[in-house]
């Protein structure tokens, strides 16, 4: 998300928040959202209020222009193929820090065919010193390693040196990637053949370039070897 649209999100969530909450000091966060059991999302129980603030969610969510990225790592199966069998030296063995080396090899690809400005930042929500830290660590390492398939050059050419950490607190494009979050994790947990939540509002902003394959697409399940017809019936659904 560039600078004009990350301004423009804040103005419409924050007009948003004006209007349901009397307030801007809320922060959007799932799956509190779309549960609405209790809480502020409840609104004492009127649905109409509940749809209206869904679909007035969804307008600017549909309307702020963005490139989406994930990585779901299924963890029973990346222990039962990966990190039991030890097959993989190249991968590490934690799912965040998996997580991380899938994203950012993504995310240079992005950068390196499709930025005005091919310098990324990257921002994660701040969970507290040590889960900072490792984060910290894991970004790092990219940058001076690589991946197997990305060289570390590549990163350093396109990445700043370090990460970033914000809170979850008011108004921020981290509230967009927590609402995605929560889909790619249902659309993974659901054997990627349901539309959770804003899914098909999120699938047409997923980056994809050329084949779709081996980092040209913007959204990575992992691992996939049982589902992949689901995933490459997806990827076919996305706009180059």
């Amino acid at each position: 998300m560039n600078a004009k649209q990350r301004g423009f999100y804040i103005r419409e969530a924050d007009r948003v928040k004006r209007e349901f909450f009397g307030t801007e000091d809320v922060t959007f966060h799932e799956p509190e959202m779309r549960k609405r059991r209790s809480g502020l999302y409840y609104f004492g129980g009127d649905r109409s209020k509940q749809r209206e603030f869904t679909e007035a969610v969804d307008v600017v969510v549909k309307q702020t222009e963005f490139a989406v990225f994930g990585a779901a790592i299924r963890k029973d199966a990346f222990k039962r193929e990966f990190v039991d069998t030890g097959i993989d030296p190249y991968l590490p063995t934690d799912c965040y820090s998996v997580a991380i080396h899938m994203l950012l090899e993504r995310y240079v690809d992005y950068l390196e065919h499709h930025a005005e400005n091919p310098i990324g930042r990257v921002t994660f929500e701040a969970q507290g010193p040590k889960e900072d830290a490792q984060h910290q660590d894991d970004y790092v390492e990219t940058l001076l390693y690589g991946t197997r398939w990305v060289p570390a050059t590549k990163f350093r050419n396109y990445l700043e040196t370090g990460a970033r950490f914000t809170p979850k607190d008011g108004s921020h494009g981290c509230e967009i990637a927590d609402m995605f979050a929560r889909d790619l994790f249902e659309w993974t947990r659901d054997g990627c053949e349901t539309n959770p939540g804003r899914w098909e509002i999120f699938t047409k902003k997923i980056y994809a370039r050329a084949d779709r394959q081996e980092g040209k697409f913007g959204v990575k399940v992992f691992p996939d070897s049982d589902i992949r017809d689901r995933i490459e019936a997806h990827r076919a659904m996305v706009r180059t």
